[in-house]
């Protein structure tokens, strides 16, 4: 299936938050910054959109055990 730039650029930054979500102890702002987005508001909306839960309920259910 094709896929526009946009949306290939989106899937890469929520797959890579959600690595950093479960395998790292970084703030969901600074996992915002590093996937690319200033807005850790707007961030918190399209990875909800994407994933179907907000960033922390994500964290919460795929954390990988200590």
């Amino acid at each position: 299936m094709r896929m526009s730039p946009q949306a290939y650029l989106l899937d890469v930054r929520i797959r890579q938050a959600c690595t950093l979500l479960t395998h790292s102890d970084l703030t969901i702002t600074n996992i915002a910054r590093s996937v690319g987005y200033e807005d850790s508001l707007y961030f918190s909306r399209l990875f909800r959109r994407k994933k179907g839960q907000t960033p922390s309920q994500y964290r919460s259910t795929h954390q990988s055990p200590e």
